[in-house]
């Protein structure tokens, strides 16, 4: 079995050390709620009774029962059953698979209950076992140098201070650069794009596609664009795109030929099935994190991003925690919407959580993004395997179900 080889749904666990599931479950989840249930406490209420149970009988059960995390064995009532085998539960322990890949590759069946108690419980398990806080609004200020709080709405220069630059994105996780690439380099990245979206089909295995609603099957995402444009592959030579990643001081490089490349995203009108409109996510959401991360998706604005053309949305400092996707009804959490010129170039941690929601007029957008990982990543995950290839595993024909079409499933 190849290191990384998602496509078939498995990475390799020589790279990380195994986990035994009984010692897991006796040990060393049961001593991480003992020590470190703070920093989940505000999380733990309303939390569904989750079992896993593995092929051969064995099982656990995470319950809350006054304010404490307990993991239990033997005949109980839980809310839902999740079943699975146990490459995939060590994939889960090991976070190179995330209850989302889980979903998608379809390694994990529900007896009882539904996917949303799984999905409640793993920022939990990340925050006990890994570290990793879940998100609080009210503590999770957002500073500057002088402790003054951000201005989350401020663009910035090329050539503005790289101090101020790598605190914003050390605080926020992203960063929006204006006026990097001229009029006429965004022309040509744009004739290259949709060239390729010309030659694209949806059996090809390098593009995502989505219906409309008036039934036309649209392509919403070009994978590997650098492999089909020279114009496309040479974008990020220059520099200037390694100058941003530079200022947040992390030791990352670019993954041209895996992690799906220089990939393009194409944002439709009307999108009505398919991944067109991404939901909220972290870029290392199918699994990875500990591989990966840091991991930085770097964005080329082909064109403007508004909220009539579907622009980035991010959740400020949610790249140092766990954290569940902001209400629909809205909350205290600081969501930002990127407002974009084409040209600009837009930064973020693929650990932040952020979405492209639909268009809310008449118009869609492009950005071509250069992703940069860090050096584990290619003794991990081969030349053209990435965790993404999970989400053909369900698809065959390129429409890559959203998330609410795969659970429609369990």
């Amino acid at each position: 079995m190849e290191p990384g080889n998602a496509g078939d749904g498995r990475v390799n666990l020589d790279v990380i050390e195994p986990v035994d599931f009984d010692e897991f479950h006796s040990v060393t989840l049961p001593e991480a709620a003992e020590a470190h249930v703070g920093r989940v406490q505000a999380h733990l209420r309303g939390l569904p009774t989750l079992s896993l149970e593995l092929p051969d009988g064995r099982s656990a059960t995470y319950r809350v029962t006054d304010d404490r995390v307990e993991v239990l064995h033997g005949e109980v009532r839980p809310d839902a059953t999740a079943e699975l085998d146990e490459q995939s539960w060590q994939e889960f322990a090991l976070e190179l698979r995330s209850c989302y890949s889980l979903l998608y590759s379809g390694r994990v069946q529900f007896r009882n209950g539904h996917f949303g108690a799984l999905e409640r419980w793993e920022p939990v398990l990340r925050g006990l076992l890994d570290g990793r806080p879940l998100a609080d609004p009210q503590a999770d200020e957002l500073t500057d140098a002088e402790g003054r709080p951000l201005d989350l709405g401020r663009s910035f220069r090329l050539d503005d201070d790289p101090v101020a630059m790598g605190r914003f994105v050390e605080q926020a996780g992203f960063l929006h650069a204006s006026g990097v690439f001229t009029p006429d380099e965004i022309a040509a990245l744009s004739d290259e794009t949709e060239r390729l979206r010309a030659a694209a089909r949806p059996d090809d295995g390098r593009s995502w596609w989505a219906r409309t609603a008036d039934g036309d099957e649209r392509c919403c995402r070009l994978n590997y664009a650098n492999e089909g444009s020279q114009v496309i592959a040479e974008v990020a030579d220059d520099g200037r795109l390694d100058r941003l990643v530079a200022i947040t001081g992390e030791d990352v490089r670019r993954a041209p030929d895996r992690l799906d490349g220089h990939t393009v995203v194409i944002k439709l009108r009307e999108a009505t099935e398919g991944l067109a409109d991404l939901p909220w996510h972290r870029d290392c959401g199918m699994g990875g994190h500990p591989v990966l991360c840091p991991e930085f998706n770097v964005g080329i604005q082909l064109d403007d991003a508004t909220a009539g053309s579907g622009q980035l949305h991010v959740l400020a400092g949610s790249h140092r925690s766990s954290s569940r996707p902001p209400s629909p009804k809205g909350d205290d959490r600081p969501v930002v919407r990127l407002d974009t010129r084409a040209g600009d170039v837009t930064l973020h941690y693929g650990h932040l959580m952020h979405a492209a929601p639909p268009p809310t007029g008449a118009g869609g957008r492009r950005a071509l993004y250069c992703t940069y990982v860090q050096e584990r990543a290619f003794e991990f995950v081969p030349a053209g395997r990435a965790f993404n290839d999970v989400l053909f595993e369900e698809a065959g024909d390129g429409r890559i179900a959203s998330v609410g079409e795969s659970r429609s499933r369990d």
